[in-house]
């Protein structure tokens, strides 16, 4: 006698084939939009140039941090299928500029072939699912962009502070030490006058430029707006880190992260597993 499900399994399965469809498309679009990003770049200066790819190398290593969760076998027991679809997505996306997206992208197609009987390049996935699934994906696209240039803006600004703070600094100990060889009692008293004073305003623009660079609060209300998409803890976790990599002053140390709360497990195929909240870009 044949045993009989309750949908839940078919349900799974219906969210990876759309998510991995959808995963596939939002992936090239990504790698174009990187391309022609790159092309920009270059054809307006030098610097933009170099800042691009300083970004664009920290977001390749986000990335092959991501995929290369792939190679393990307990990842895929907990996998949801919104991770898996991303997780698709990220090696999608760097496939053409990326061995070991490559090898993620065909290890991938191999556990989707024997675990779930999905077929990445005919999924045969509802277009009206997958298009809606696209357009989820894109409008977070957008909104993580919005974040990105926010947040370079108050990188900017924070660098701006920070030199403003050692110029203060550097200033006021010129004037400390031109004012031991002053022999003016009220020059030397004016001089350490304002030695207080640009030592003052060096506090404040430190001050103002290290809560800028390191805004807790900043970053501690976009992993809740990601985790509450759904998004999974390790993967909000790898963005923060990239987000403090390339955030802190060069003059100060950088901070270990800590280690991400491991997803809670979920029951492998055919044993209950519980079907997830749509979603792709993370």
């Amino acid at each position: 006698m044949a045993e009989e499900t309750d949908g839940i399994e078919e349900a799974f399965e219906g969210q990876i084939r759309v998510l991995v469809t959808a995963a596939g498309q939002v992936g090239e679009r990504i790698a174009r939009a990187r391309e022609q990003a790159r092309r920009q770049a270059q054809a307006a200066s030098e610097q933009e140039a170099r800042e691009l790819q300083s970004r664009l190398a920290a977001e390749q290593r986000a990335a092959r941090a991501e995929v290369g969760n792939v190679h393990r076998s307990d990842w895929w027991d907990r996998a949801t299928p919104e991770q898996i679809g991303h997780t698709y997505q990220v090696a999608r996306a760097w496939a053409n500029e990326d061995p070991e997206a490559v090898r993620a992208e065909q290890r991938m197609k191999d556990e989707l072939r024997t675990r779930y009987g999905v077929d990445v390049e005919s999924t045969n996935a509802d277009p009206a699912a997958v298009r809606a699934a696209v357009e989820r994906a894109e409008q977070e696209r957008a909104q993580a962009d919005a974040e990105r240039y926010r947040a370079a803006a108050e990188n900017a600004e924070a660098q701006r502070l920070m030199t403003q703070a050692d110029q203060e600094d550097r200033r006021a100990e010129e004037v400390r030490a031109a004012a031991e060889h002053e022999p003016d009692p009220q020059e030397r008293a004016r001089a350490a006058a304002e030695a207080v004073q640009r030592e003052a305003a060096a506090a404040r623009a430190g001050e103002d430029g290290r809560r800028m660079y390191d805004s807790a609060e900043r970053r501690d209300s976009t992993a809740r707006d990601l985790e509450a998409k759904g998004i999974d803890h390790e993967v909000v976790a790898t963005r923060m880190r990239a987000d403090v990599s390339q955030g802190r002053p060069a003059t100060e140390a950088v901070k270990g992260a800590g280690k991400a709360n491991a997803p809670k497990a979920r029951k492998t195929r055919g044993h209950g597993v519980q079907v997830q909240r749509s979603g792709l870009d993370r």
